[in-house]
């Protein structure tokens, strides 16, 4: 018997493949822009929609134990995601340098975008704002989905992450966080596709292998598996903040002893 549970995430699987057949069709010359931009907006909507009722599911009371105790220990990984606050902006370029003409907008846009604004004294409702008058600008979009995300605010970080993937496919940040986030509405499989291809792009990306390991041995089980990147990631030595690092090597020393 089909359970709720696997119609939701067929449900989302197919959002998925929606979403990358709109940029198939597009870069096939099949959709306009317009007519692209409309189709992506309802499936991001409908996206929104699946992920909070897996939400709901697993939150319910009917739900069962092995649900709410995965539910716990994401809980506890999204903790951690704080750690890695400093040594996403060292990584991963917060907003990209352009010239104060190439913006549609002076003030605050053109602050920000040639970094000469502590992004910390700016509102996400100013940042929106930026975003919105310079949608061409990934950077400024990347920054604040990623303030989106280290909030816990996924649903607002998804929307800013999937318009990055729009206009740079392979962009590891928005790859490795959507994973994340996908990882967290209990969809591993999905999940750690979504991760590899953002480390495969960018091999120096952390973060991505933290997120790699608590899918591989957490979500799906697959001890051997996350060995790899729990290894690789504590070969950054001291960039890895001490509350990750001693995380790392207790679930390096669990996935040893189990594989």
């Amino acid at each position: 018997m089909i359970t709720d549970a696997e119609i939701l995430q067929d449900k989302l699987e197919q959002v998925d493949r929606d979403i990358a057949e709109v940029d198939e069709q597009v870069a096939a010359g099949e959709l306009d822009g317009p007519t692209a931009e409309e189709l992506r907006a309802t499936y991001r909507r409908e996206r929104r929609r699946v992920l909070d009722e897996i939400d709901a599911l697993v939150a319910s009371p009917a739900a069962t134990t092995q649900s709410r105790d995965r539910r716990r220990v994401f809980a506890g990984a999204v903790l951690l995601l704080a750690g890695f606050a400093v040594v996403s902006v060292l990584l991963v370029n917060a907003v990209q340098q352009r010239a104060p003409g190439d913006l549609a907008t002076g003030g605050i846009a053109t602050d920000v975008a040639t970094g000469g604004v502590d992004l910390a004294t700016v509102t996400n409702e100013e940042m929106e704002a930026v975003v919105a008058d310079n949608p061409q600008v990934v950077g400024m979009r990347l920054a604040l989905a990623r303030r989106y995300f280290d909030a816990g605010e996924f649903d607002k970080a998804l929307d800013h992450y999937l318009v990055v993937l729009e206009q740079e496919p392979d962009q590891p940040e928005a790859l490795a966080s959507i994973g994340w986030m996908t990882y967290l509405s209990d969809r591993p499989d999905v999940a750690e596709s979504y991760v590899e291809r953002a480390l495969a792009t960018a091999p120096d990306y952390i973060q991505g292998y933290w997120f790699l390991g608590n899918i591989r041995l957490v979500g799906l089980g697959d001890s051997a598996g996350a060995i790899d990147p729990l290894e690789r990631l504590l070969d950054f030595g001291d960039i890895v903040p001490d509350d990750i690092r001693v995380a790392a090597e207790a679930l390096l020393e669990e996935a040893r002893a189990d594989s």
